[in-house]
């Protein structure tokens, strides 16, 4: 599995620096260190690489996700706060690469993009409806727009802007915002 992760690495170096329909299968093989046959006992195309690295994304956000969705919440405004100090990190940490996958997505086959937005538009509103599930009981498709609608303003705030908005007061009008109850 290390020479995966290798290949992993470097094609998201590669794709972050030239971009993917500049950057060959040989290039990528050859910063990780690893045969062309390698690369293709793990992937079926540069594309099915890309697809990859946008799955692997997805999943270590997932599990940020799947840790805080297990801890017991009394307080749904702390919750909140919590999920908010969640993406706080995960911007600091993916943001750049996250930048990168979106930029490349959009450049990618219509089949690929079609299959990776759909499968992270998914992902993100599982998440984020066991999440308010988790701290209101219930959940509908509002709350998830409000949530949703939320992070990405944060996530933008915190990319482009370098501004951390004050997780406070913002995890109590989200609170409020989707009919969450006076505490």
């Amino acid at each position: 599995m290390k020479k995966k992760e290798e290949i992993l690495d470097s094609a998201l170096k590669l794709f972050f620096e030239k971009g993917f329909n500049e950057t060959s299968i040989e290039e990528i093989t050859k910063l990780a260190g690893v045969s062309k046959g390698s690369f293709y006992t793990y992937f079926q195309s540069k594309e099915d690489l890309l697809s990859e690295v946008i799955k692997t994304a997805i999943e270590a956000t997932r599990k940020g996700f799947t840790k805080l969705s297990k801890e017991e919440y009394i307080d749904p405004i702390a919750s909140l706060k919590s999920f908010f100090e969640l993406n706080l990190d995960l911007a600091k940490n993916y943001s750049s690469s996250i930048l990168t996958l979106i930029r490349e997505v959009s450049f990618a086959p219509i089949k690929v993009r079609t299959r990776v937005t759909e499968s992270f538009s998914k992902a993100v509103e599982e998440e984020l409806r066991k999440f308010i599930t988790l701290i209101k009981g219930d959940c509908n498709n509002t709350d998830i727009t409000i949530l949703l609608g939320t992070v990405i303003v944060f996530w933008m705030d915190l990319i482009f802007n370098k501004d951390v908005p004050p997780i406070e007061e913002l995890s109590k009008k989200v609170w409020f915002g989707i009919g969450g109850k006076n505490l």
